[in-house]
């Protein structure tokens, strides 16, 4: 199932929303902080940065798409320890910029792609993948992959969302 742009656009602007006036509430001590996050070893920073990380890998894999290539970030869903690696090395990369870089990067990352939805053609869209495969045959198939989630294509914030959540709200109720 292919959703549509429109759909795809809602969606991407409603997670980003969410996440970025939960993110407006930490103070940058409080984006720092590791292992806050869902009970790992992140931070909201690394959070944010992740997030943003896999919005870059669209607009790579647009790219990429668009020059006829297999986007490298089809080898990536092979496996779940391949996913694992790259966010890993996504977390490490990002934990080298400040709070305000990350931040910064978020936001271009997400404008850049909701831009990329905004202007391309509904043919565009819906094209076959120019490379052979039988997942993802379709550009915004692939798209809605990359940024997506278990609630469903270009869903990648709501699957965090919650822990940040619990997070923002645990700093409220300390005195």
């Amino acid at each position: 199932m292919v959703v549509t742009r429109d759909d795809a656009l809602a969606t991407l602007e409603d997670g980003h929303r969410l996440t970025v006036d939960l993110i407006a509430r930490l103070s940058d001590e409080q984006l720092s902080r590791p292992a806050t996050i869902g009970g790992g070893d992140w931070s909201a920073k690394d959070l944010l940065g992740h997030i943003a990380s896999w919005e870059e890998y669209a607009l790579r894999a647009l790219d990429e798409w668009r020059r006829g290539e297999r986007p490298w970030v089809e080898d990536v869903f092979r496996t779940p320890d391949e996913v694992d690696r790259v966010n890993a090395e996504a977390v490490v990369a990002k934990a080298a910029m400040s709070d305000g870089e990350v931040r910064e990067a978020a936001e271009a990352s997400f404008r850049a792609l909701a831009d990329s939805l905004r202007s391309m053609s509904d043919d565009e869209w819906r094209r076959k993948a120019p490379y052979e495969t039988k997942q993802r045959q379709r550009l915004g198939n692939l798209l809605g992959s990359i940024t997506g989630a278990p609630k469903g294509p270009f869903a990648h914030a709501f699957a965090h969302l919650p822990d940040l959540d619990a997070y923002v709200a645990s700093l409220a109720t300390k005195p």
